[in-house]
């Protein structure tokens, strides 16, 4: 079995029912391959009642959650597309700011909760849309490595980036400059793959990120979730819709041997610290099920580790980080791990369980969790 973590998006194949949502967390908590869960933002982690839930229904020995900042970023964005942490807009810059700083707040209160720091990132994003500028980008990061992370750790998520002529999902920056941000101010890269083959429209372009980030020391992580160029189930074509891998989802061009290679490389890269899992499921699956779509995505990655796994030391050409008490470089230590449509629709649905999600995205379709 790997010892390198595996962080389960869980939120994307949640059940709708509440009672079955409790059992799900008992279920993947059970399992010794799952090391932590990705946690949107809003979602429970905004609402105090839900919080506490969140909190109890979470395993005390998941060490390794992390927050992903997309739902309330693409809900902003959505309102007005001036709103980025990237943005050319004083005022939209501001307004990502203070977006980022509810989010610290709430890692704080659930810190408080389960009596322990147990978020190891923060996953944050180069919003807005067609409009995302490197320099801003920068000066947001520069500001929120100032603040006090308790020993979780900031890193940019890569979305797909903005493409004259192509409809974009999110539209962000371009994988490059978010890597030169992340290697100077020593915080880390994640990839997911369905984000970059959307970007790339092909099976290609995740790969290509994953060595770009590693060749440069500051990939942090990779989560698996699927795309495809045809209508599904789950969505249009080229939706950033959390497609199961192939043959869970036959359409999807993610199967198991470009999961392995992606791994494998990302395993190369010696500063990687997580791998992980995010997708949807039928409507109607049962929790084995939903269960079952997760673990073939670690058993492609993760099933026959080949070693190089990441460690709270940068590896060779790796990146040392910060080293500062805000906790939030690549290297820190700390408590724990050291214009698309209908945004409100998903937003909700990102926020409770993405079962339900799915069937919205079988409808009509989005881009938002």
């Amino acid at each position: 079995m790997s010892g390198m973590p595996f962080v389960v998006g869980a939120y994307a194949s949640m059940p709708p029912d509440a009672q079955e949502q409790e059992e799900y967390y008992r279920i993947l908590g059970e399992q010794d391959w799952i090391s932590g869960a990705e946690l949107p933002f809003p979602g429970d982690l905004a609402d105090l009642a839900m919080l506490k839930k969140l909190s109890y229904m979470l395993p005390d020995h998941w060490t390794h959650n992390t927050v992903t900042a997309i739902p309330g970023t693409m809900k902003r964005v959505w309102a007005d597309p001036a709103v980025g942490l990237a943005s050319r807009d004083a005022g939209g810059r501001a307004a990502a700011l203070e977006f980022i700083r509810s989010i610290r707040d709430a890692v704080d209160r659930l810190s408080q909760l389960k009596g322990k720091n147990t978020v190891s990132y923060i996953e944050l994003h180069s919003a807005p849309t067609a409009g995302a500028c490197a320099d801003s980008m920068r000066a947001s990061l520069e500001e929120v490595l100032r603040w006090q992370w308790n020993g979780s750790r900031l890193a940019i998520e890569h979305c797909d980036r903005y493409i004259e002529g192509q409809k974009p999902e999110k539209g962000f920056l371009p994988v490059e400059d978010e890597i030169a941000a992340a290697k100077e101010l020593g915080i880390g890269i994640i990839i997911n793959w369905g984000r970059s083959a959307v970007e790339g429209r092909d099976a290609v372009a995740p790969y290509s990120h994953i060595a770009q980030a590693g060749d440069s020391g500051v990939l942090a992580g990779v989560m698996f979730s699927g795309a495809c160029p045809a209508e599904t189930q789950y969505g249009y074509s080229w939706i950033d819709g959390h497609l199961p891998m192939a043959p869970d989802e036959p359409a999807s061009l993610m199967d198991a041997e470009r999961i392995r290679r992606c791994a494998d490389r990302a395993r190369k890269a010696g500063t990687v610290k997580y791998l992980g899992a995010k997708v949807c499921v039928p409507s109607g699956s049962s929790l084995p099920e939903r269960l079952s779509f997760l673990r073939h995505i670690y058993e492609a990655a993760c099933g026959a580790d080949t070693g190089g796994e990441g460690s709270d030391e940068a590896g060779a050409g790796g990146y040392a980080g910060t080293g500062s008490n805000t906790g939030a470089g690549l290297g820190a230590t700390g408590a724990s791990f050291a214009a698309p449509a209908i945004a409100a629709i998903v937003l909700a649905a990102a926020a409770c369980a993405a079962s339900l999600v799915c069937s919205v995205w079988r409808r009509r379709g989005a881009a938002g969790s």
